[in-house]
């Protein structure tokens, strides 16, 4: 079956929401973090590593297995956000969906990307196709300076 068919919206929309609500100020990222850990173990990747990138900060691989026969690929995004100001109508870990507008925490960057990778890579293990080389999925910390 086309991978294509195993990639829903809804569940890309489900997936930004979910993770506009996991709070992750830049070197507060502990709760988007614990969030990818579960993510990431629930939806059977073969690998999970969390790597301590500085005291306190903590990014999180996720690894579908190929078979090692060609290259491997990687998609990779950040949890960390910038500061909430405080021109928010409402609570900006509450999602909210307006028309085809999503809005929330993060969710410009880059937590929409994030839940897009991730969806993909999800319809990718969903398909059954057959990966040759490694499809490394990275949720990472320290974007906003300059990468950790």
């Amino acid at each position: 079956m086309d991978v294509l068919e195993y990639l829903k919206k809804e569940e890309i929309i489900e997936l930004a929401c979910e993770l506009i609500r996991q709070p992750s100020l830049t070197n507060k990222e502990g709760p988007a973090v614990d969030f990818m850990i579960d993510w990431y173990t629930d939806n059977g990747f073969d690998e999970v590593h969390i790597q301590e990138v500085q005291p306190g900060r903590r990014q999180v691989i996720g690894i579908m297995k190929g078979d090692g026969s060609g290259k491997s690929m990687m998609f990779n995004g950040h949890l960390d956000i910038d500061p909430i100001t405080a021109d928010w109508e409402w609570d900006p870990y509450e999602p909210k969906v307006d028309g085809n507008r999503l809005w929330g925490a993060g969710v410009h960057n880059m937590k929409s990307g994030d839940a897009a990778f991730l969806m993909a890579a999800l319809a990718i293990k969903r398909s059954g196709a057959k990966l040759r080389g490694d499809l490394v999925c990275a949720t990472v910390v320290g974007e906003l300076q300059g990468g950790v």
